[in-house]
């Protein structure tokens, strides 16, 4: 018989340490005359909660002012907390607390905001984050190519990148692979992209929407691909002591650009007229030159 108790009494134990005992948020929503509410996703420790038991509560000065577990939204395939939070006077500075179910653990929220009457934060494509610590707000491409294609060149310039490929490649149906800030994901409209798989039209210029992993930035890229249209014929003059150095670039293609670049910073750029473009007045160094989709490097030496 004693064994039998201690038995149960292990398994008890057991099972409070597993499944513990949620916290008992609660508020008094008649006490208030106004509220704020909130569209938020809750992350412990950098993983998603997904647990209808899951929770955030709302706390101005230790006292509870709104609570709500997580609901699942089959339309987006995401759990998400409505949380309504109230108030009798505006800007009460307003902290939350997250409860992870699974681990029995109540963490506390380092982000506050400031109560506004009727205000209203996050939507189920960018959802308020609850998270414990903080999540990352970084939004840039570091890297950008196609899988199984040669990459001439990628040029970075603000929000746009521009890839440049061979002479007659498809850029119909790329399969495109990117490399994001950490935590960071792309959609293309609200559908997301997955790094190699996918299959990309490139015939336009598509815009990603880079998404922050606490979805609190948003960032706008601009891709263009571009391929090789002919080739081009390069000469060049070397610098010495009194005058600067030069480079022709000769081709058929009529208004065709040329960037003339050096150490990945662009210092130039021309359109083909009568068939050449001349940059003058360079100084000792490895330029690059790109027409199309076609790059080449060309080192203007100092003649003494």
């Amino acid at each position: 018989m004693k064994n039998y108790i201690y038995s149960i009494l292990i398994l008890f134990l057991v099972n409070s340490a597993v499944f513990g005992q949620a916290p008992n948020w609660t508020v008094s929503e008649n006490n208030f005359q106004y509220t704020m509410s909130f569209v938020g996703f809750l992350n412990s420790d950098g993983n998603a909660l997904f647990n209808t038991n899951d929770k955030v509560a709302a706390f101005v000065n230790g006292q509870c002012r709104g609570v709500a577990n997580l609901i699942y939204v089959a339309s987006e395939n995401r759990y998400y907390a409505y949380l309504t939070v109230f108030s009798n006077v505006n800007n009460e500075n307003v902290s939350f607390k997250i409860y992870d179910s699974v681990k029995n653990v109540v963490k506390s929220v380092e982000k506050t905001i400031n109560f506004s009457i009727n205000e209203h934060y996050g939507n189920l494509f960018q959802a308020y984050s609850f998270a414990s610590p903080a999540l990352r707000s970084e939004v840039e491409i570091l890297d950008l190519g196609f899988k199984n294609i040669v990459r001439n060149d990628i040029v970075i310039s603000g929000s746009q990148i521009t890839i440049y490929l061979n002479k007659g490649q498809n850029i119909t149906a790329l399969n495109t692979l990117f490399d994001l800030s950490p935590g960071a994901s792309v959609y293309i409209g609200t559908v997301k992209q997955t790094s190699g798989v996918n299959s990309l039209d490139f015939t336009n210029p598509i815009n990603f929407k880079v998404l922050s992993e606490n979805q609190a930035i948003i960032k706008q890229w601009t891709i263009v691909v571009k391929t090789e249209s002919e080739n081009a014929t390069y000469y060049k003059k070397d610098a010495v002591c009194y005058e600067g150095g030069s480079i022709k670039v000769l081709a058929l293609l009529e208004k065709q650009e040329v960037i003339l670049s050096i150490l990945g910073v662009t210092l130039s750029s021309q359109i083909i007229n009568n068939g050449q473009v001349i940059f003058d007045n360079l100084n000792e160094g490895t330029y690059k030159i790109r027409v199309g989709g076609n790059s080449k490097e060309i080192k203007i030496n100092l003649k003494k």
